[in-house]
Protein backbone atom coordinates (compact mmCIF):
# COMPACT_ATOMS: atom_id res chain seq x y z
CA UNK A 1 0.00 0.00 0.00
CA UNK A 2 1.77 3.13 -0.38
CA UNK A 3 2.04 6.73 1.22
CA UNK A 4 -1.25 8.07 -0.55
CA UNK A 5 -3.77 4.63 -0.19
CA UNK A 6 -2.62 4.70 3.61
CA UNK A 7 -3.45 8.51 3.72
CA UNK A 8 -6.45 7.59 1.62
CA UNK A 9 -7.65 5.22 3.93
CA UNK A 10 -7.02 6.66 6.50
CA UNK A 11 -8.86 9.65 5.50
CA UNK A 12 -12.41 7.40 5.32
CA UNK A 13 -11.79 5.87 8.85
CA UNK A 14 -11.45 9.44 10.13
CA UNK A 15 -14.85 10.30 7.99
CA UNK A 16 -16.59 7.74 9.45
CA UNK A 17 -15.83 8.18 12.75
CA UNK A 18 -17.08 11.68 12.65
CA UNK A 19 -20.15 10.80 11.42
CA UNK A 20 -20.46 8.15 13.84
CA UNK A 21 -19.82 11.40 16.64
CA UNK A 22 -22.29 13.40 14.77
CA UNK A 23 -24.90 10.83 14.96
CA UNK A 24 -24.23 10.27 18.66
CA UNK A 25 -24.36 14.17 19.41
CA UNK A 26 -27.58 14.17 17.41
CA UNK A 27 -29.02 11.53 19.74
CA UNK A 28 -27.32 13.03 22.32
CA UNK A 29 -29.05 16.74 21.50
CA UNK A 30 -32.56 15.37 21.12
CA UNK A 31 -32.85 13.41 24.27
CA UNK A 32 -32.38 16.12 26.69
CA UNK A 33 -34.51 18.26 24.37
CA UNK A 34 -37.50 15.28 25.14
CA UNK A 35 -36.49 15.69 28.80
CA UNK A 36 -36.38 19.71 28.81
CA UNK A 37 -40.05 19.06 27.36
CA UNK A 38 -40.89 16.97 30.10
CA UNK A 39 -39.28 19.06 32.60
CA UNK A 40 -41.39 22.50 31.24
CA UNK A 41 -44.59 20.49 30.30
CA UNK A 42 -43.97 22.08 26.84
CA UNK A 43 -43.50 20.87 23.14
CA UNK A 44 -40.19 19.39 21.71
CA UNK A 45 -40.07 23.01 19.38
CA UNK A 46 -40.05 25.37 22.34
CA UNK A 47 -37.93 22.60 24.10
CA UNK A 48 -35.34 23.11 21.26
CA UNK A 49 -35.57 26.67 21.91
CA UNK A 50 -34.44 26.16 25.61
CA UNK A 51 -31.65 23.83 24.60
CA UNK A 52 -30.43 26.77 22.28
CA UNK A 53 -29.95 29.16 25.09
CA UNK A 54 -28.32 26.74 26.85
CA UNK A 55 -30.57 24.81 29.69
CA UNK A 56 -30.72 21.40 30.01
CA UNK A 57 -33.16 18.85 31.65
CA UNK A 58 -31.53 20.08 34.88
CA UNK A 59 -31.33 24.12 34.33
CA UNK A 60 -34.72 23.92 32.87
CA UNK A 61 -36.36 24.58 36.10
CA UNK A 62 -34.37 27.99 36.40
CA UNK A 63 -35.81 29.16 33.20
CA UNK A 64 -39.23 30.47 34.39
CA UNK A 65 -37.37 32.60 36.78
CA UNK A 66 -35.16 34.46 34.05
CA UNK A 67 -37.61 37.51 34.17
CA UNK A 68 -37.42 37.61 37.80
CA UNK A 69 -33.42 38.45 37.11
CA UNK A 70 -34.34 40.72 33.88
CA UNK A 71 -35.93 42.94 36.07
CA UNK A 72 -33.05 42.78 39.00
CA UNK A 73 -30.75 43.88 36.72
CA UNK A 74 -32.89 46.17 33.96
CA UNK A 75 -31.34 49.69 36.12
CA UNK A 76 -27.97 48.43 35.28
CA UNK A 77 -26.93 46.97 38.86
CA UNK A 78 -28.54 44.20 41.09
CA UNK A 79 -28.84 44.48 44.80
CA UNK A 80 -28.04 42.29 47.24
CA UNK A 81 -31.83 42.05 48.26
CA UNK A 82 -32.95 41.42 44.46
CA UNK A 83 -30.97 38.42 44.43
CA UNK A 84 -31.89 37.61 47.63
CA UNK A 85 -35.72 37.52 45.98
CA UNK A 86 -35.17 35.89 43.59
CA UNK A 87 -32.71 33.06 45.35
CA UNK A 88 -35.81 32.72 47.49
CA UNK A 89 -38.36 32.00 44.91
CA UNK A 90 -35.93 29.38 43.68
CA UNK A 91 -35.77 27.58 46.84
CA UNK A 92 -39.82 28.15 47.27
CA UNK A 93 -39.63 26.32 43.70
CA UNK A 94 -37.68 23.73 45.14
CA UNK A 95 -34.89 24.29 42.85
CA UNK A 96 -31.78 22.32 44.74
CA UNK A 97 -29.90 21.01 42.17
CA UNK A 98 -26.56 22.36 41.93
CA UNK A 99 -26.62 22.73 38.43
CA UNK A 100 -29.40 24.54 38.74
CA UNK A 101 -28.46 26.71 41.38
CA UNK A 102 -25.13 27.36 39.69
CA UNK A 103 -26.88 28.44 36.30
CA UNK A 104 -28.80 30.80 38.40
CA UNK A 105 -26.00 31.97 40.25
CA UNK A 106 -24.01 32.74 37.23
CA UNK A 107 -26.70 34.69 36.05
CA UNK A 108 -27.17 36.90 39.38
CA UNK A 109 -23.42 37.28 38.91
CA UNK A 110 -22.96 38.87 35.53
CA UNK A 111 -25.71 40.09 33.79
CA UNK A 112 -26.83 38.43 30.87
CA UNK A 113 -27.53 39.91 27.05
CA UNK A 114 -30.51 41.45 26.04
CA UNK A 115 -30.67 39.13 23.57
CA UNK A 116 -30.96 36.34 25.92
CA UNK A 117 -33.69 38.01 27.94
CA UNK A 118 -35.58 38.27 24.98
CA UNK A 119 -35.39 34.83 23.34
CA UNK A 120 -36.10 33.31 27.20
CA UNK A 121 -38.97 35.68 27.44
CA UNK A 122 -40.31 34.49 23.66
CA UNK A 123 -39.64 30.38 25.05
CA UNK A 124 -41.84 31.37 28.52
CA UNK A 125 -44.34 32.93 26.05
CA UNK A 126 -44.73 29.75 23.60
CA UNK A 127 -44.99 27.92 27.03
CA UNK A 128 -47.88 29.33 28.20
CA UNK A 129 -49.71 29.93 24.45
CA UNK A 130 -49.62 25.95 24.85
CA UNK A 131 -50.84 26.13 28.30
CA UNK A 132 -52.61 28.68 30.22
CA UNK A 133 -52.24 26.83 33.11
CA UNK A 134 -49.08 25.74 32.98
CA UNK A 135 -48.18 25.27 36.79
CA UNK A 136 -44.13 26.49 35.98
CA UNK A 137 -45.06 30.03 34.80
CA UNK A 138 -48.25 30.90 36.62
CA UNK A 139 -46.84 33.20 38.99
CA UNK A 140 -43.93 34.70 37.08
CA UNK A 141 -45.30 38.41 37.30
CA UNK A 142 -46.25 38.27 40.75
CA UNK A 143 -42.80 37.25 41.32
CA UNK A 144 -41.19 39.52 39.15
CA UNK A 145 -42.99 42.38 40.96
CA UNK A 146 -41.54 40.80 44.45
CA UNK A 147 -38.20 41.35 42.98
CA UNK A 148 -39.11 45.04 41.99
CA UNK A 149 -40.42 45.49 45.16
CA UNK A 150 -37.64 43.96 46.84
CA UNK A 151 -34.88 47.03 47.24
CA UNK A 152 -36.84 49.84 46.24
CA UNK A 153 -38.27 52.53 48.24
CA UNK A 154 -37.06 54.76 50.91
CA UNK A 155 -38.09 54.38 54.16
CA UNK A 156 -41.42 54.02 52.71
CA UNK A 157 -41.80 57.46 51.51
CA UNK A 158 -41.05 56.33 47.60
CA UNK A 159 -42.55 53.74 45.23
CA UNK A 160 -40.51 51.15 45.59
CA UNK A 161 -40.84 50.29 41.98
CA UNK A 162 -38.39 52.37 39.58
CA UNK A 163 -39.65 53.51 36.14
CA UNK A 164 -37.34 50.94 34.26
CA UNK A 165 -38.92 48.26 36.63
CA UNK A 166 -42.30 49.51 36.07
CA UNK A 167 -42.08 50.08 32.13
CA UNK A 168 -40.52 46.03 31.85
CA UNK A 169 -43.03 44.44 34.57
CA UNK A 170 -45.55 46.19 31.85
CA UNK A 171 -44.03 44.81 28.99
CA UNK A 172 -43.50 41.30 30.63
CA UNK A 173 -47.56 41.58 31.59
CA UNK A 174 -48.44 42.32 27.43
CA UNK A 175 -46.08 39.25 26.58
CA UNK A 176 -47.10 36.43 28.87
CA UNK A 177 -50.80 37.59 28.71
CA UNK A 178 -53.40 34.42 29.10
Amino acid sequence: MTDEDKYIARKEVDKVHDQRRERQLQALREEERSKIAVALNTSEDVAAEALELGFDAVTASVLPLIPLIQVAWVDGKLTEDESKKVLEFAKARNIVAPEAMEFLAMMLATRPSEVFFERTDRVIQHIISQDPLNESTSDILEMATAVAEASGGFFGLKNPVGQEEKALLSELADLFKR
